[in-house]
């Protein structure tokens, strides 16, 4: 059995067979005969799909009415309806009551950016949703409505959106980050009626947030409702009226049942969402709510097995349809989480994941790449001993990003999943009964005739091909908005291959059932797992004075192998000139107008853009001379000489960015050669590093590097407030003595003399966040921070490290008390900080040492024995203790080996911290003890206690070096602020 296939500790319920095994049954039954094997019952499933969804309706203990005998009215893929003579109601079958689980158990917990979550638990949900259809409805909601809503990923949204189902209404979702184009791109075509908006997050709030609803209101004629999701001051808004849905349900007793959810027709408008396509506005596709259920039950039960003592996250965000696939999460009993923050740095939600008990962690590649290339290893760092699964999709996930989660994840099954907004599930996904292949999807979905289709028109096994589907499936789109014949429905998937379902991924199928998608085939593009359509593009670039034409393509992105990245080939009109401020402007015009992911890392001049025959651009030949492919069916074009054109400028745009990197090693040279290095090319020094194309992931690679090479501290919120080469350098070369005196990690009361952190072996504090997050003292908690390398200093010493921070104390806070802690490290700083400080006659009223050892110099031959069979126990005996020393090294030092300059630090500061030669402190000393150690004969407290004789310990939960991980900081901060109040006293 390989990593993957294997399974962590199970408990009693996880052991029991698959949900899987108890449907095979039925069918079988059904069938007349056996069906032993994942491929057998697949076979089955497709060439009776009316026996299967027949009996997996029944088997799935639904509520419904009417009549289940006619499943399907006709074979034709584009025009069956499934299930005619079936009624039921979304939210009532989402929210239902289920033999076995408690109404008191969790069922939604809601996470917020700064770590505040609110949990609901089963009936809460339901009390609250049927409270906020009351609201809903009186505010004018009915049956056949349909309703639009801007909001991020969290419990109202959610409320919300389950009580306008519930009410027989159609919903649709978007985030607050996209721009007002973007917005009536979809929404205009809703005819909606009532606007779900929350401002917290829209255009930056306030009145801001104020200005584009009106903006956006006005060209939505049909709203005459706008309830606000938030708190804020109700804003003058001409035309429709405006509520606080917190106000509207002031109105509703607590102990109402709310209003009667109607139960209404398989096809019953559920969700719009937007698929884009190649040309045009966004598809706006009507989900009717049986086919939506039926599918995500489906998925959910059979191919994941969740059941409902899982818990789920997804990291989605409301205009993606994973959102509205976690929420049907709800109908298994799985208690789901929402996050409604940004990722700042790999930890993210992988803290979130330790933090919540996640069961089943649902990611995308895009975020693996990023802690793969930032070298974050989540099991060294956060305990994921509750996870099971981890769930990816939003683009082709790689081999080697399997062997990176079994390696720094865990033994789980990595279950790749693809489909799409278009039938608001899975083609391919994953099998409870089938063994994980690396780089491949476990099964195709059940009840689902998919396929690869050959150039020649014939379905091909173990071949590329085009992803078809060649049967009726319920969560089909019932139908397009502004599409009255029909017309764009049938364009969109039948005219190329009449008949069957045609999804424009590329696949290949293999014997056993199992698949690797190979990208697009239809010029959508898939960006960091956002799929986005050209067209979307080319109407803002099309706003730009001097663009006369665009294509805008996916292609390889040479600087994250597997990973792709946005080019945007511009025409320009006669007399205009390229340079970087048409680029600048033509990438803020996409970030404002339709978002992040609609900015081209890459944009290129060209002459002219390759076009069809018919006169479409072809974005497949120009997707292929930029990867340095053949282009296909060259014949096709009408003008092959552009592919030349396109071929010079990429490879002028190449030779200039390997040229033009600045050299010089002044601040200002080293920040413009790694922003050039980082992004691919030159950058001018007031160009926003997002606005030049920058990604998330490359945010952190930008920050870790400017970091190293210059020597100095950098924080996400100063290079976030000044993104660009020039703002950098400012920061970076601001007088030491200004800038990096204090580092702010929290502010607190005035009067209350601050808690002063000391910095960790790379000079930095971010160390603490977590803890600091979870600190409920008063006082302000500043951090003390030196330069990242200071430790492979020649000759420097504890001593000298500490005298320099000292001098930093005495002029930032020249009066009153001073409060030491340090981790580590730093707590050996802190302690000579300590000494100094008291010499010079300022009073220390508080020291805390976060599981600091003694320097190993100054130890006893007999204790530096002790403390080196600790070693050897550590590392001869793993799972001893929770994480301990050797454990760490055997991941760091195997392949999960840290960057080279990183291990070269830490062996400089091993080597300074050791060597400290320490002197005695007569002052109280707070020792905080990780309680998980090796022997106690590790800890060497009489060592401290000769130095420190009023030395008070505390036992905190955790080893050494988990202890200030978020799962161990709340029990730390805890402790620290106990210490904290009884030092006031």
């Amino acid at each position: 059995m390989t990593a993957l296939d294997a399974a962590p500790d199970q408990s009693p319920e996880e052991t029991l067979p698959p949900q899987l095994a108890d449907l095979r049954s039925r069918c079988e039954e059904a069938a007349g005969r056996s069906l032993p094997t994942a491929t057998e019952l697949h076979a089955w499933s497709v060439a009776s799909y009316r026996d299967f969804w027949r009996v997996f309706l029944d088997w799935a203990d639904l509520v419904w009415e009417g009549s289940a005998d006619l499943v399907s009215t006709s074979d034709d893929v584009q025009t069956a309806r499934f299930f005619p003579d079936v009624r039921l109601n979304y939210t009532e079958n989402v929210l239902r009551r289920r033999p076995g689980v408690d109404d008191d158990a969790p069922a939604l917990t809601s996470v917020h950016a700064d770590g505040s979550a609110e949990r609901l638990s089963r009936e809460e949900l339901r009390t609250a949703t049927r409270r906020a259809s009351r609201a809903l409805a009186r505010a004018g909601v009915a049956a056949g409505d349909t309703v639009l809503a801007i909001a991020a990923n969290h419990a109202r949204t959610a409320v919300a959106a389950l009580a306008v189902s519930g009410l027989g209404a159609a919903l649709s979702t978007a985030t607050p980050d996209m721009g007002v184009s973007t917005l009536l791109g979809r929404f205009g075509q809703l005819d909606a009626t009532t606007a779900l908006i929350d401002r917290t997050a829209l255009g930056g709030g306030g009145a801001a947030a104020d200005q584009l609803l009106t903006e956006l209101l006005a060209q939505l004629p049909t709203v005459r409702h706008v309830v606000l999701l938030d708190d804020l001051p109700l804003p003058r808004l001409p035309g429709p009226q405006v509520s606080r849905l917190t106000d509207l349900l002031a109105d509703v007793p607590a102990d109402d049942p709310g209003p009667t959810w109607p139960r209404q027709p398989f096809d019953a408008p559920l969700w719009v969402l937007f698929s884009s396509g190649t040309t045009g506005p966004p598809k706006a596709m009507v989900h009717g709510a049986g086919g939506s259920l039926l599918e995500h039950e489906k998925e959910h039960r059979l191919h994941l097995d969740l059941r409902p003592s899982d818990t789920l996250y997804f990291h989605t965000t409301t205009a993606w349809m994973m959102w509205n696939w976690q929420l049907s999460a709800l109908s298994v009993g799985a208690h789901v989480v929402l996050y409604d923050g940004p990722v700042t740095g790999p930890e993210t939600l992988w803290t979130l994941a330790a933090r919540h008990g996640i069961t089943v962690f649902g990611t995308s590649p895009a975020y693996l790449q990023l802690c793969q290339d930032e070298g974050w290893s989540p099991r060294d760092a956060v305990d994921l001993s509750h996870l099971r699964a981890v769930l990816s999709t939003g683009a082709v996930l790689h081999p080697w990003q399997f062997e990176w989660i079994t390696e720094h994840v865990g033994p789980v099954p990595v279950v790749s999943l693809s489909g799409g907004t278009d039938i608001v599930g899975c083609f391919v996904l994953g099998h409870p009964e089938v063994p994980v292949q690396r780089g491949r999807c476990q099964s195709l979905s059940l009840g689902l005739d998919v396929g690869a289709l050959g150039e020649d028109g014939h379905l091909v096994t173990g071949e590329v091909g085009e992803l078809v589907c060649s049967n009726p499936f319920p969560s089909r789109p019932v139908r397009f908005l502004q599409d009255p014949d029909g017309e764009r429905f049938r364009a969109a998937y039948f005219a190329q291959h009449p008949g069957r379902w045609t999804h424009g991924d590329r696949i290949e199928i293999a014997p056993d059932g199992s698949s690797r998608l190979y990208g697009r085939s239809d010029g959508v593009l898939n960006i960091n797992g956002v799929r986005i359509g050209p067209s979307e593009i080319y109407s803002i670039v099309r706003e730009v004075a001097g663009v006369a034409d665009a294509i805008a393509v996916e292609t390889r992105d040479p600087e994250a192998p597997g990973s792709s990245r946005l080019a945007l080939l511009v025409v320009l009109r006669p007399g205009v000139v390229f340079d970087d401020d048409l680029a600048r402007q033509l990438r803020s015009t996409l970030r404002r107008e339709g978002s992040a992911a609609h900015v081209p890392s890459l944009v290129l001049p060209v002459d002219e853009i390759p076009l069809t025959h018919s006169g479409k651009r072809s974005e497949s030949a120009a997707r292929a001379v930029l990867d340095g492919e053949p282009v296909r069916n060259v014949s096709a074009l009408k003008n092959p000489g552009s592919l030349a054109g396109i071929a010079a400028a990429a490879a002028h745009h190449a030779e200039a960015a390997a040229t033009a990197t600045a050299t010089g090693d002044d601040v200002r040279s080293v920040v413009a050669r790694v922003f050039g290095e980082v992004l691919g090319a030159p950058v001018p020094d007031h160009a926003d590093f997002f606005d030049a194309g920058g990604t998330s992931r490359q945010t952190m690679t930008l920050l870790r590097r400017l970091r190293l090479e210059l020597h100095r501290p950098l924080l996400l919120e100063d290079f976030l407030a000044q993104p660009s080469i020039a703002g950098i350098t400012r920061s970076m070369t601001a007088d030491p003595a200004q800038a990096s005196l204090l580092e702010v990690l929290r502010p607190g009361e005035r009067g209350v003399a601050p808690l002063l952190l000391v910095h960790g072996y790379l000079g930095d504090v971010d160390i603490y966040r977590a803890m600091v997050d979870a600190l409920r003292t008063p006082a302000p908690v500043h951090g003390l921070t030196s330069d990242p390398q200071i430790a492979m200093r020649k000759g420097v010493t504890i001593t000298e490290i500490a005298s320099s921070l000292v001098a930093k104390v005495q002029r930032a806070l020249p009066e009153g008390d001073v409060r030491l802690a340090g981790y580590s490290f730093g707590g050996l700083v802190a302690y000579e900080m300590a000494r100094q400080l008291a010499a010079e006659g300022r009073s220390v009223t508080f020291l805390g040492l976060l599981d600091t050892e003694p320097p190993f110099e100054q130890l006893s031959r007999f204790s530096k024995g002790l403390r080196t069979l600790a070693w050897w126990v550590a590392l001869l005996v793993p799972g001893m203790v929770e994480d301990s020393v050797a454990g760490v090294l055997r991941r760091r030092l195997g392949r999960t080996e840290p960057p080279s300059e990183e291990r070269q630090t830490f062996a400089a500061a091993h080597r300074v911290f050791n060597a400290y030669a320490w002197g005695p402190y007569a002052g109280p000393v707070t020792y905080f003890r990780a309680r998980f150690r090796v022997p106690v004969i590790a800890n060497l407290l009489y060592a401290w206690r000769r130095q420190a004789p009023d030395l008070t310990v505390v036992d905190v939960p955790g080893s050494h070096h988990v202890l200030l991980s978020s799962e161990r900081s709340p029990a730390l901060a805890a402790a620290l602020d106990s210490a904290l109040a009884a030092a006031a006293r």
